[in-house]
């Protein structure tokens, strides 16, 4: 399994656009040209730079994959300050979020009664986040987007393995079948 980060998307802008849409394929710089916002155009070529590859087409639920092969997977999160890609000979699924507030509100909606716990600790946030990566890295794997109860996407589903790990003031999580 490779797994790519890119965290200084702040740091590329229109001159990285422009560049990008004579290397991109026509399809890929049809989606880039598509999206209205600077950091999204921006987003949308480093994630085709890192993953590459042949076409890619979307299943019901915006999960991508290659057209034209069945030996190679991939999935792409992104954030506002990064774009992260996890490409496997398996399926996979990975999530980046910055770590930001906590609110109490959303840990109600998301977490079970093993998991709120967890954010009792100090930093509440970083906690949550953790928690969140990992159930969307896992609706990833799955390829349902969010779905199912989010609420036990993780005690539901125990062939799956998740890593995560934090990347300055972001947290990384990668579900897959696999050991990890």
């Amino acid at each position: 399994m490779k797994i790519l980060v890119c965290d200084n998307i702040e740091e590329l802008g229109e001159d990285f656009v422009s560049w990008a849409e004579t290397v991109l394929p026509d399809w890929r710089k049809e989606q880039m040209l598509a999206i209205k916002h600077l950091r999204g155009q921006v987003q949308c070529a480093v994630a085709w730079l890192m993953v590459g590859g042949d076409k890619w087409l979307y299943n019901d639920h915006g999960k991508p994959y290659f057209a034209d092969r069945k030996d190679l997977f991939f999935s792409i999160s992104h954030c506002k300050g990064a774009v992260a890609v996890a490409i496997d000979d398996e399926e996979v699924g990975i999530d980046i979020e910055e770590i930001s507030r906590y609110k109490e509100s959303l840990e109600k909606l998301v977490l079970n009664e093993e998991e709120s716990p967890r954010c009792a600790r100090n930093d509440r946030a970083e906690a949550f986040i953790e928690i969140w990566t990992q159930k969307e890295a896992v609706f990833k794997l799955l390829g349902t987007g969010i779905t199912h109860e989010i609420k036990d996407v993780l005690r539901n589903n125990p062939d799956v393995n998740v890593y995560s790990e934090r990347i300055g003031d972001k947290i990384l999580s990668v579900a897959t079948r696999k050991n990890i």
